[in-house]
């Protein structure tokens, strides 16, 4: 494959990426590993290598922990966007606050 080829797909992964985040405000966990997939995908890798070499980079720089972290903050997002994270919080009070 071209170096220029290769080069112009990291560009428009990076331009896709950016554009997800700040304008369609997709979570940049979900943004992040999207772009990595389409620019495995796109520099010609195969959907098995493009995903064994996610997992072993993700796996030697951060561990599992980063997933977990990663989908729990979706997770929050979600709560607070919807209003759960306030009626969770209120009701924990109610149960283990100061009687009053």
């Amino acid at each position: 494959m071209e170096s220029w080829y290769l080069v112009a797909v990291v560009a428009f992964g990076i331009a896709a990426l950016i554009t997800a985040v700040m304008w369609l405000k997709i979570h940049p966990f979900v943004a992040l590993l999207t772009a990595s997939i389409g620019v495995g995908l796109a520099a010609g890798m195969s959907p098995e290598t493009v995903i064994e070499s996610m997992t072993s980079g993700m796996g030697n720089t951060l561990g599992f922990v980063a997933v977990v972290v990663g989908l729990g903050s979706i997770f929050g997002m979600m709560l607070e966007q919807s209003g759960g994270a306030e009626k969770l919080a209120d009701r924990l009070v109610k149960m283990f606050g100061p009687q009053q």
